[in-house]
């Protein structure tokens, strides 16, 4: 098992590279807390100079608060992994117009950086522990007519 808290260099070595990645600790902010470690399976292939595939899946499980009620559960996150690597230079002037691509310096790639923006971009904007979860009926609610009273009044 790989632990995810090296920096190789991309320019150098044979491809493709196979990971089985273990992460103790991520540096994110307003998500939950790990509770056991983030796990993954990493493929990096080259393409091209200075282009890189990566492909994947990565697993891991947080916990955090209800949004509507703040009782705490537990957030499983499970995606797979397809993007390109690039180097950062080329961030400015790429007109490739591929959403999934990872900038960073191919010469010092930190592979805990990649983890952490995918985590980061994969967990839930909105994290309830039911559905029902104290959900407003919208429906049912009366609906806020700034102009109602002139129309009353044009009627």
């Amino acid at each position: 098992m790989f632990r995810a808290n090296k920096t190789f260099n991309l320019r150098e070595g044979a491809f493709p590279i196979k990971m089985d990645l273990s992460l103790d600790n991520i540096d994110i902010k307003n998500i939950g807390r790990l509770k056991d470690q983030i796990c993954g399976n990493i493929i990096i292939s080259l393409i091209s100079k200075d282009i890189f595939s990566c492909e994947g899946s990565v697993k891991a499980v947080f916990i955090d608060k209800c949004q509507s009620c703040l009782e705490e559960i537990e957030v499983n996150i499970n995606f797979s992994i397809n993007l390109v690597i690039k180097d950062e230079d080329l961030m400015m002037d790429d007109d490739s117009n591929q959403d999934q691509t990872h900038y960073q310096d191919l010469e010092y790639f930190d592979i805990k950086q990649l983890l952490q923006e995918e985590v980061s971009l994969n967990y839930p904007n909105i994290v309830r522990c039911d559905e029902k979860c104290l959900k407003i009926d919208l429906k049912n609610k009366e609906k806020n007519f700034p102009f109602k009273k002139i129309r009353d009044l044009i009627n």
